[in-house]
């Protein structure tokens, strides 16, 4: 046999092969999916999450004077420790606003640190300024408006960060602030409490607002 035919018998059983392999890889290599049916797991995900943020909105009720005080716990002082205000015993008054150093609740409170030993007088066992932030931020605030006032942390009102909105959420007070403070927070209200049960409670028409939620005026009505 001469050697060109043996040559192409060679490159033949070579190419089969090689040509199998080939098909082999660009299947693996080219087959991508392409069904839009990868991307469903994803869906449910993101509506439940829109849909979460709306109920946040509508669904908790507002105390009203008579109900019973939400049990929830909030954290205070440090973070190892918290506050349950519905196991509170006693007169006491709390103070909900929408977010610390912001401009209307930085000129509000000054007034309860201010009239905090005549609170006192009146029954009142302690006064609870709230906001939905997290703890460290609710207590440099705190220093920095007890400092102005001259007083040290634990000379007058208290200061808790309802970091989670819970409180806030069954309480029935969400504020949507999204547009302004990035996320939901609380109305500025004030809430008297006794042994458990809501005395009076005040929110704001407008939250960006203090007109009846002033020290001064609530001081009057005890």
């Amino acid at each position: 046999m001469s050697l060109a035919p043996r040559t192409a018998l060679r490159a033949a059983r070579i190419a089969t092969p090689l040509r199998s392999a080939i098909a082999v890889r660009a299947a693996h290599t080219f087959a991508v999916p392409t069904s839009p049916r990868t991307l469903a797991p994803r869906r449910p995900q993101i509506q439940f999450k829109m849909a979460s943020s709306t109920a946040s909105l509508t669904t908790a009720a507002e105390v009203k004077a008579g109900s019973p005080v939400p049990s929830v716990s909030i954290r205070i002082g440090d973070m190892n420790s918290t506050i349950d205000f519905a196991g509170l015993k006693g007169k006491n008054v709390i103070v909900t606003v929408p977010g610390a150093f912001t401009p209307t609740c930085h000129s509000q409170v000054p007034g309860y640190i201010e009239l905090y030993e005549q609170f006192k007088g009146k029954g009142v066992n302690e006064i609870y300024i709230v906001s939905v932030n997290d703890l460290f931020v609710v207590n440099a605030w705190k220093k920095d408006l007890l400092s102005q006032a001259g007083l040290e942390p634990n000379e007058s009102v208290k200061f808790a960060g309802d970091d989670k909105g819970e409180l806030t959420h069954a309480l029935g007070i969400v504020l949507d602030a999204t547009g302004g403070l990035g996320n939901l927070r609380s109305k500025r209200s004030v809430i008297v409490i006794e042994d458990g049960k809501v005395v009076s409670i005040k929110v704001e028409p407008d939250s960006g607002k203090s007109t009846v939620t002033q020290a001064d005026d609530l001081i009057k009505t005890l």
